[in-house]
């Protein structure tokens, strides 16, 4: 069955954005395996860890002399230096999260996060939106009244993952830089940051390993989930139209939060149901478009 080459990116970017949600959703409670690590520290080797196995997946493809390029580029090099807290932030809340009690507000930041990434893609990027897809950001908006009158405030948690998301992947967007490289680069970026985080963490005798047996292979394992699901998140975003990758992003809190509360006992009111509920329906709008446009398109092929 033919497709066009659209077709065949929109597609990668799916199973991209479905591998990431997979990882994502459940790393918090992988985390819960890490204790009594604290989250600073867990943020540290995750950094470390992702450093290294990038320069291994970048030295196996033959890809090293790339990396070594970017630093002669002051243009790239700008970018890196906007992109690299941004992002560095994020990783840290989603260690730091979990560690602390916050999977829940982690879980909210990104249910907002599709309707900011959503909303930039309208109004920064021109992107239109077909009837089914306004329908999704209407559901959602839904959704976010309804807990914020429940709540009648957001976490800053919350709010620092759905507002730092967007200017981070508006400005990947104006680098050339390929997804590995880039990742790998934000990595040597924040590493000075992660050693600083050790060495406080050495100095008030933290614990650096889990309790439990092989706690060291359980740090890399943490570190290399975390490479594999960013390296998919980011390639699924220059994949997919920017409102439906938005979108999309849905299906990782919807986990996250059955994960929060059938293995990590956290609770949630049967208020926030309700939000949950439309938050749903959003994802379903999307994935009905997607599927509906894919349709249409095969037909027109084969006309």
């Amino acid at each position: 069955m033919p497709t066009t080459s659209a077709n065949k990116q929109e597609l990668q970017g799916y199973f991209l954005m479905l591998g990431s949600i997979l990882i994502f959703s459940l790393l918090p409670y992988y985390i819960q395996f890490l204790a009594p690590v604290d989250g600073n520290t867990l943020f540290a080797f995750r950094v470390l860890s992702q450093l290294g196995f990038g320069l291994l997946f970048l030295a196996l493809t033959r890809k090293l002399l790339a990396l070594k390029a970017i630093f002669s580029q002051p243009k790239e090099l700008m970018i890196l230096c906007l992109t690299s807290p941004l992002i560095a932030l994020q990783w840290w809340i989603f260690f730091w999260g979990p560690v602390n009690g916050e999977t829940i507000n982690i879980a909210m930041g990104y249910f907002l996060l599709p309707i900011t990434i959503s909303l930039t893609g309208r109004f920064y990027f021109k992107e239109s939106l077909s009837p089914l897809l306004w329908l999704a950001v209407s559901a959602a908006l839904i959704g976010v009244s309804v807990e914020l009158y429940r709540s009648h405030s957001f976490s800053w948690v919350t709010l620092l993952i759905c507002l730092a998301y967007p200017p981070y992947f508006i400005l990947r967007r104006k680098s050339k830089i390929p997804t590995t490289s880039n990742f790998v680069a934000e990595n040597i970026f924040v590493t000075p940051v992660a050693l600083l985080l050790l060495y406080f963490a050495n100095q008030q005798q933290l614990p650096f390993l889990p309790s439990l047996d092989w706690g060291i292979l359980l740090l890399l394992g943490s570190g290399l989930l975390g490479t594999v699901a960013m390296l998919f998140f980011v390639s699924a975003s220059t994949r997919l139209k920017f409102t439906i990758f938005g979108m999309l992003n849905y299906g990782e809190p919807i986990l996250m939060m059955l994960v929060a509360i059938f293995l990590l006992n956290e609770t949630i009111s049967p208020e926030q149901l309700w939000s949950y509920g439309f938050f749903g329906i959003a994802v379903l709008l999307v994935i009905g478009d997607s599927l509906l446009r894919i349709l249409i398109s095969r037909r027109r092929t084969f006309d």
